[in-house]
């Protein structure tokens, strides 16, 4: 079986002026999501829909100012390494696998570098504790396109009530599109790969105020 999209990660600076802008730009509000205690993130979310599935969203992920300094290499997906006030960007995206432990045992059997899966939480605002395992490779594979694996343990984020985008573009920009092809099959990932002159993931949502591509959005005020 082919391994779902479960969520974009969408990287901000500051998480308030970005879901004021992703608000603005779509006429959707995101939802608050909680804290990486830990990891030195925090973050917002909205769902989406893709190709008919709706257990999948949208991650506004940011710097945690109310947590103590962490290692940049150590935050969320290493957010920190992107240092203070960069520029908004579509960061990295994850896929849930049928089983995460047979995704990446078959990964290996290809040469694919997929990580190794480590536990993690975080609490929402009503208390509902939300856990999951996830495998990053470091750094993720072919320039950042490279999709990290993910399954959750209980509750997934869209089962709690939040409003919804459609994604109706999705892809993968690279030199070298036919060595990114081929490792994504490895993961049982489906998406279309387009060479392009650097690695770029390329997203667009469909919106009540239009359509925005990820990443030329939630640059605050």
């Amino acid at each position: 079986m082919p391994a779902a999209l479960d969520h974009l990660v969408l990287a901000v600076p500051h998480l308030e002026d970005a879901v004021l802008d992703l608000a603005r730009r779509t006429g959707v509000q995101p939802v608050a999501g909680g804290a990486h205690p830990g990891r030195g993130t925090r973050n917002a979310l909205v769902g989406m829909t893709w190709q008919g599935r709706r257990r999948c969203y949208l991650e506004l992920l940011a710097p945690d100012p109310d947590q103590p300094p962490v290692a940049p290499e150590e935050t969320m997906l290493g957010l920190g390494t992107l240092g203070a006030d960069f520029v908004p960007r579509l960061h990295a995206w994850a896929v849930q696998p049928q089983d995460l432990d047979a995704a990446l045992a078959a990964a290996e059997a290809a040469g694919v570098d997929a990580g190794h899966p480590v536990a993690a939480s975080r609490e929402l605002p009503d208390g509902t504790r939300l856990a999951w395992r996830l495998a990053v490779p470091r750094p993720l594979g072919h320039g950042g396109v490279q999709p990290f694996l993910i399954a959750w343990d209980g509750p997934h984020p869209t089962d709690a009530s939040m409003p919804t985008l459609e994604l109706v573009e999705l892809a993968v920009d690279h030199p070298d599109p036919e060595a990114v092809a081929r490792d994504l099959a490895a993961l049982g990932v489906r998406v279309e790969v387009h060479r392009g002159p650097e690695p770029r993931l390329h997203a667009v949502l469909d919106s009540p105020e239009g359509r925005i591509e990820l990443g030329e959005c939630c640059r605050g005020r």
